[in-house]
């Protein structure tokens, strides 16, 4: 998505998933159970949604310049990828021609199961993306609402109508339910507290892998080499938070350190220092999502 350390189409994203209301208005269908960047047939999809009333999933691309052949081969490959489906293709602006060559492209295949729309956005999104983004990264989230203040934010410019108006899809329209007996769903329901507790910290609202055997749920700290790790359980029978420093950043590991009783006093008493990791321990609550809300609770702290 973003380039050249920009946050822009991220924020973008994020705006769209989780404080966008008109989605009705725009396509003409509800749009729920929206979800940000899931892998899908080999490739990232920024937004995944679905269509609740006809249970079609709808496939979302942001591209915040002017339409172009390369995102126009982004499209192609994600038709070709889904038995079935809608796309929308999100830019400044589309050229006549593009929209043809995808039109004469999908009658040449025959997707009878694929709607696709253009849609534009409107230029004033571009400045307050730009101001958004050079905020300091915590009041990000607090801030996206200036995007709810521009008239007419998108614009379906094109559409391509294939399915039939009475269609019904497969697509599941139940909120997903976690098997707490199975360790990435324990993280899924975990990383699902903290998104909810803590949404101006814009990396939680991204999936993270989750491998079979482990317990540590790992999110990026902003900066290459410091990542946050946190689990409700580690070889020890402990619950904790923690600030991994990675060899490289070991300076400022150091750095910390120095300032320990400071770090004390501001973020937990019983914070400590070890091995280029600074982390809280505890006994586990009673229940899981108690003890996702502590974790919560002295994440935020870290944060």
């Amino acid at each position: 998505m973003s380039k050249n350390g920009s946050n822009k189409e991220s924020i973008f994203a994020i705006y769209l998933k989780d404080i966008y209301q008109d989605w009705q208005a725009l396509l003409g269908f509800e749009l729920s159970y929206i979800s940000l960047e899931q892998r899908h047939a080999n490739r990232n999809i920024d937004l995944i949604g679905i269509d609740v009333k006809r249970r079609i999933p709808v496939y979302m691309e942001i591209q915040l310049t002017k339409a172009n052949r390369s995102y126009l081969e982004r499209i192609k490959k994600m038709v070709m990828a889904l038995q079935e489906g809608v796309i929308v293709w999100l830019a400044l602006s589309f050229d006549e021609e593009i929209l043809k060559d995808l039109t004469n492209w999908i009658d040449d295949n025959n997707f009878h199961y694929t709607d696709f729309y253009a849609v534009s956005i409107n230029p004033l999104a571009i400045e307050v993306l730009e101001q958004l983004n050079r905020m300091y990264k915590l009041e990000v989230y607090e801030n996206m609402g200036q995007l709810s203040e521009i008239k007419q934010l998108l614009t379906v410019e094109y559409t391509i109508e294939n399915i039939h108006l009475l269609h019904a899809g497969r697509a599941l329209t139940i909120t997903p339910q976690f098997d707490m007996l199975r360790l990435e769903d324990v993280k899924r329901a975990m990383l699902a507290v903290l998104r909810e507790r803590i949404p101006y910290y814009l990396n939680f609202h991204y999936d993270k892998k989750m491998n079979l055997n482990d317990y540590t749920l790992t999110v990026g700290a902003g900066l290459s080499g410091l990542l946050f790790r946190c689990s409700w359980r580690n070889a020890k029978s402990l619950a904790f938070v923690e600030l991994y420093f990675e060899k490289q950043r070991k300076d400022w590991y150091e750095s910390f350190l120095q300032h320990k009783k400071l770090i004390q006093n501001k973020a937990h008493p019983d914070i400590q220092f070890d091995n280029r990791k600074i982390g809280v321990y505890f006994e586990p609550m009673d229940s899981l999502y108690e003890t996702f809300e502590m974790i919560a609770e002295v994440f935020e702290k870290f944060i």
